[in-house]
């Protein structure tokens, strides 16, 4: 193999490396996004179950019912 294909397969190695790492840079930020969001929902989830209220008389969130709302978010199915 000449030094001419060692450099342009190098190249595209160290092409190919650049391009998955920046992906998985990517990933890394879209389950952080992710993972702060469920935060965010089970904390709601868990003041709702908390709060001592009845579903009837929940006035956590204006607009329904959070746990619900959570549960929706989270693509929860009740069944």
């Amino acid at each position: 193999m000449s030094w001419e294909q060692r450099n342009a397969d190098f190249c595209k190695a160290q092409t190919e490396a650049q391009m998955a790492y920046i992906e998985a840079e990517r990933m890394v930020a879209k389950l952080q996004d992710e993972n702060a969001k469920l935060r965010e929902l089970v904390s709601i989830a868990w003041k709702c179950i908390h709060s001592g209220l009845s579903c009837s008389d929940c006035r956590l969130v204006a607009g329904g019912c959070t746990l619900q709302s959570a549960m929706r978010e989270l693509e929860v199915d009740d069944g």
